[in-house]
């Protein structure tokens, strides 16, 4: 054999080993969802976890007399997680990437709440009523909620599943 076609498969081999190695090596890559500013996260987890400890103090369906009660319960709550997405919404993100994921974050959010919301008027009606999400792509509502939020390391702000 050819001291070329030794050397042209040695440059084969190696390149090789060399793409696997930057594809699960040393390489540091973020996740498509992820902030590029951290410091948004932070200030977001901040105004979630006050408002998720508010809608953790409030009754529970096990406290409710009726199913009206356990509907103004989750009106209570959902109003209160709406006005945490009210001053989710006024943070400002600094790159234009962030801007368009808080965008289409805060729109998620603001869904969620509105489902609550159709879920506290049906159960006031039937106490067999079921929470349904509206339908946003292949993922579910609550765990796209939760996905973002864990990404982003914002914990307080994964969907509640106080309902």
């Amino acid at each position: 054999m050819s001291n070329l076609v030794k050397y042209l498969a040695g440059a084969i081999l190696l390149g090789s080993f060399g793409l696997w190695v930057y594809a699960y090596g040393f390489v540091e890559r973020s996740t498509p969802d992820e902030w590029d500013e951290a410091s948004l996260g932070a200030q977001a987890e901040d105004i979630c976890a006050t408002a998720i400890a508010d809608v953790a103090s409030m009754p529970t369906a096990l406290e409710a007399a009726d199913s009206k009660a356990r509907a103004e319960q989750i009106r209570a709550s959902t109003a209160r997680l709406s006005a945490m997405v009210d001053e989710l919404a006024s943070l400002a993100p600094a790159t234009e990437n962030d801007a368009r994921m808080h965008t289409g974050w805060i729109s998620d959010w603001q869904t969620f709440i509105a489902d609550r919301y159709k879920y506290a008027d049906a159960i006031s009606e039937d106490p067999d009523a079921q929470l349904l999400l509206t339908a946003i792509g292949p993922e579910r509502l609550d765990r796209r909620l939760t996905r973002f939020a864990d990404t982003n390391k914002m914990y307080s702000c994964v969907a509640p599943t106080d309902v």
